[in-house]
């Protein structure tokens, strides 16, 4: 089966997609952008399952949001063209942990020059996605997605990185105490991680900004 997606359009507030779906999307326009949104989303292996995306594709038309054209190829519009679209020509991936002493999970920001989205990973691997705000930028909402846990969660931490980025560079972050964060840098071939104590909010936006390489 061929799959092809019509232009973009706005994404409402939320959407989720199960993983079928999403292995389905990462399939429709393909390329290596895909493939890395597809690693970043936890479906990659399943590309090349034709029962995968058939699968994929019979529930986004069972839901109205792919139709089968005439010619056999699948077509979405609306936001859901608009993730599809997201998915085959994403230019970062920034992908943020979020910790807790039972564990944590990961939310993963992709963006290319027109569509910032989140993707927030729910039950039964579905993903839900979400557009950023338009009043903020995005290492902004970057910062909130962080604020926002570690109020949460205070004994918590996170680690924000860009896939794309070949040195590993991941930031960490947790509470500093006195609305300060504590934050550090590391890459993979560094055993220890110098923290940096007393960081306020525009310190650790610069941080950010610095690993996502604005």
């Amino acid at each position: 089966m061929t799959e092809t997606a019509t232009e973009a359009a706005t994404i409402p507030d939320a959407i989720g997609y199960g993983f079928a779906e999403m292995v389905t999307l990462a399939s429709l326009q393909g390329g290596d952008a895909a493939v890395l949104s597809a690693e970043a989303l936890r479906v990659d292996g399943y590309l090349d399952n034709t029962d995968m995306v058939s699968a994929g594709a019979s529930s986004l038309v069972a839901r109205g949001l792919a139709k089968a054209e005439n010619d056999g190829l699948l077509s979405v519009s609306g936001p859901t063209a608009a993730v599809a679209a997201l998915l085959s020509s994403a230019l970062r991936r920034i992908e943020i942990s979020l910790l807790t002493a039972e564990g944590g999970d990961s939310v993963v920001f992709m963006e290319n020059d027109d569509i910032h989205l989140l993707f927030q990973p729910r039950s039964y691997f579905t993903w839900w996605a979400m557009a950023q705000r338009p009043d903020v930028t995005a290492a902004e909402a970057n910062l909130m997605i962080i604020k926002q846990h570690l109020d949460s969660n205070p004994g918590g931490g996170a680690t924000l990185r860009r896939r794309e980025d070949p040195t590993g560079q991941t930031l960490y972050v947790k509470n500093g105490g006195d609305g300060s964060w504590t934050t550090g840098i590391s890459t993979p071939k560094q055993a220890d991680i110098a923290e940096t104590k007393g960081v306020d909010d525009a310190g650790l936006l610069h941080q950010i900004r610095a690993i996502r390489q604005d």
